[in-house]
């Protein structure tokens, strides 16, 4: 099916809160969703999604951290389509970006235990964490990639 990856417009809201909604719980606690729809009211960094035969089926973006790291934000698919390659696409095409602007980026996020060997399988390493960061039994990995 065709995909297509493009910028995050207003009218994509109502598809990546039902993307969010669909993967709560386990991959996010409940208690995170008004930030998420801040996050999409004010749009503070690049957010994209990838859409399937004009579907949204995924969302994701990243930004610049005061540190310098580049930090992925909100990466998710849909619930029902997980484990057939939207990740890994949704992921590939936002490091082709920001390695597009710094091909020395230091790439950083946090996510947690259930995201953890998706991005281990990605090239990412684990850097630390927290038990019980965004909810009751939903523990904090961090983790870095650092393109070749």
């Amino acid at each position: 099916m065709p995909l297509t990856f493009r910028p995050y417009q207003p009218a994509d809201r109502a598809a990546c809160l039902a993307i969010f909604d669909g993967n709560t719980p386990p991959f996010f606690d409940p208690s995170e969703r008004p930030a998420f729809e801040s996050f999409l009211e004010r749009q503070p960094c690049p957010f994209f999604v990838l859409e399937q035969s004009g579907q949204v089926v995924a969302c994701g973006g990243y930004g610049k951290e005061p540190n310098g790291d580049i930090v992925l934000a909100w990466g998710m698919v849909q619930r029902d389509l997980h484990k057939h390659g939207l990740g890994s696409i949704l992921l590939s095409k936002r490091i082709e970006k920001i390695i597009q602007s710094d091909p020395q980026a230091h790439i950083v996020i946090d996510t947690s235990q259930h995201s953890r060997a998706f991005f281990e399988r990605q090239g990412f390493r684990v850097t630390g964490g927290a038990e019980n960061y965004y909810g009751p039994g939903l523990h904090r990995v961090d983790m870095e990639y650092k393109p070749a």
